[in-house]
């Protein structure tokens, strides 16, 4: 759903950090990560996790099937409560309608929670999501409130998607969807296709680590695998930041293997390179992108515009 106007409650809360996920974004507080997903584009779970006891819970389906928001909580709150017994917890669930297209609910049993079902009129999304903590005490209405009221469960006008998380904030055209992700210590890979088209973007730590004996080009050359593409990469400067570019084609064994399955759909071969790596000094960080399609193209360019390796100072 597109942010709502949500007036004083969400101004008096900062929420500096972004997470975005499979078409899901939420503004959260400092030092919020992303704890855990699974699911697909069209039906997942995202848990993002504060340093301390409280966690926030989204599950979404997009389906243009009518569903009874109510009776979907109902059988939520009902799965809780089962829970709870199990654990001999006392359990107390309430639910209210908020406005035309949610409801508001919270409940107490082995810790609380406060929550939100909602049905986005544009793209029919629907969306649950749940402040909980299992301290006794602790306030979570109006943290809940402002948080709920960032959440955007669609494309942008553009139609472009945002992604962000573990560092990493880009966005890609709608027609892609995720094919696949590498999340380790301090990498962050996001590999996405669209029919034939591919596009992997990346994020590296530790760059000065890396790059202590080799030089920009040749850590690409080596370790991004660029000299297995026809291609010259070319200096030059993005922001201030070094940078390279390359634009070449896939080696022949490849590209026979690009080509057989696009035989067969009569598609072209996606056999065009083109790809980009840049330094962050800022954050110590290397950021790489690499479109690969059967058409000239300045998707390339695009995307990283809206890639974010750091936010500006002042």
């Amino acid at each position: 759903m597109a942010k709502r106007a949500g007036g004083a409650t969400t101004a008096r809360v900062p929420l500096p950090v972004t997470i975005a996920w499979q078409g899901i974004r939420l503004q959260v507080p400092e030092a919020w990560f992303l704890n855990g997903f699974s699911g697909d584009w069209r039906e997942g779970m995202l848990t993002i996790s504060s340093t301390g006891k409280t966690h926030l819970d989204i599950k979404w389906v997009r389906t243009k099937a009518r569903s009874d928001l109510q009776f979907h909580l109902q059988r939520f709150l009902k799965r809780l409560e089962r829970d709870a017994r199990k654990q001999r917890a006392r359990f107390t669930g309430t639910l209210e309608p908020d406005g035309k297209e949610g409801f508001r609910f919270r409940w107490n049993g082995v810790g609380q929670a406060v929550g939100r079902i909602q049905r986005c009129p544009e793209c029919q999304c629907i969306t649950l999501m749940q402040l909980r903590t299992t301290a006794r005490h602790e306030p979570l209405h109006t943290l809940a409130s402002a948080i709920f009221e960032t959440l955007c469960d669609h494309p942008d006008e553009q139609g472009w998607v945002e992604w962000s998380l573990y560092g990493l904030r880009t966005a890609v055209p709608n027609r892609f969807r995720l094919e696949r992700h590498t999340i380790l210590t301090g990498q962050t890979r996001l590999a996405f296709r669209a029919g034939r088209e591919r596009l992997i973007v990346e994020r590296i730590a530790r760059a000065e680590q890396l790059l202590k004996d080799w030089s920009l080009h040749e850590w690409a050359q080596v370790w991004l695998r660029w000299e297995q593409l026809r291609g010259t990469p070319e200096p030059f400067e993005l922001e201030s930041d070094p940078a390279l570019r390359l634009q070449g084609r896939l080696s022949w064994g490849h590209l026979i293997a690009e080509s057989l399955p696009a035989l067969l759909t009569l598609r072209l071969p996606a056999w065009r390179i083109r790809a980009a790596v840049w330094l962050c000094p800022k954050r110590n960080t290397l950021y790489h992108i690499l479109h690969q399609h059967s058409r000239k193209s300045k998707l390339l360019d695009e995307v990283m515009t809206r890639t974010v390796c750091h936010l500006p100072s002042g």
